[in-house]
């Protein structure tokens, strides 16, 4: 790559860490709109035990209540 390639894809590319933080939101937002907020249930998707997943879940200020749903 050219100096000026490589620096227009620097300024375009996320930092990594940066990169995997949004991932994980989205991620972990998916599972709970997917599950209307039942943890247990997206715990289990993620393969992940209840407590990692309240972790991740607070790690990214995540609650599960904002998407529960009424289900009638």
């Amino acid at each position: 790559l050219n100096s000026l390639c490589r620096m227009t894809l620097e300024r375009e590319m996320a930092a990594f860490d940066d990169a995997r933080k949004a991932f994980e939101y989205d991620y972990l937002a998916q599972l709970l709109k997917t599950t209307h907020g039942n943890v247990a249930q997206a715990a289990r998707i993620a393969q992940r035990n209840r407590t990692e997943f309240y972790k991740l879940l607070g790690r990214h200020n995540l609650d599960p209540a904002q998407f529960k749903q009424d289900i009638k």
